[in-house]
């Protein structure tokens, strides 16, 4: 038998992406009992309403699903500019497998509920400030290594880079187009990352 939270995270499996790609209000507590395969009255047994089902799905997103591109952050086998590069690349190759059509979870449902809801805000923004902190200890270890030449403040290039990450994201979205990731990705590595 299950427990509790083996239960619950098949739930966030099997029912997340509905949030991903119909967004916060345009998902129903029935669509997710419905994906999951689960009656509504069960949907309680996990999750005390939506709003907790929301912060639930942005941290399982975090360490389940995200997760596998952003341990490329961490991963010493290659240089600090590299990695950065990397995170990246694999995030562009995963959305364009998704046909353009889900773009970022957590830049999803922050551009949705961010300014609605406090808790599902703080909930997207410390994954933010994660990828963010990981992003700068990786320009940091290249500066030390004379890789990155480039003085500015770390921490506003880390933001600058993750800012322009989520438009690009916005962006492709907007336009059915891959071309804003790409040109992301061309600036990231040609010019801000030389």
């Amino acid at each position: 038998m299950k427990n509790k939270t083996e239960k619950k995270n098949e739930i966030l499996e099997a029912s997340i992406y509905l949030m991903y790609l119909k967004g916060y209000n345009g998902t129903s507590v029935k669509d997710i009992t419905d994906a999951a395969g689960i009656p509504k009255g069960s949907f309680y047994n996990y999750f005390k309403d939506k709003e907790q089902y929301a912060i639930d799905a942005i941290n399982y997103y975090d360490q389940h699903i995200s997760f596998k591109i952003a341990k490329m952050l961490t991963n010493k086998a290659l240089s600090p500019l590299d990695r950065i590069k990397e995170f990246f690349r694999l995030g562009i190759l995963n959305v364009k497998k998704q046909d353009m059509k889900y773009g970022c979870f957590i830049g999803n449902i922050t551009q949705e509920m961010g300014d609605v809801n406090e808790l599902i805000s703080a909930a997207a923004a410390k994954v933010d400030k994660t990828r963010i902190k990981l992003i700068q200890e990786n320009l940091l270890e290249a500066y030390q290594n004379k890789e990155l030449k480039k003085e500015i403040d770390l921490e506003t290039l880390a933001n600058f880079i993750l800012n322009n990450w989520q438009g690009a994201l916005v962006r492709m979205k907007m336009d059915s187009n891959e071309r804003p990731l790409d040109d992301f990705y061309t600036i990231l590595c040609e010019i801000i990352l030389k």
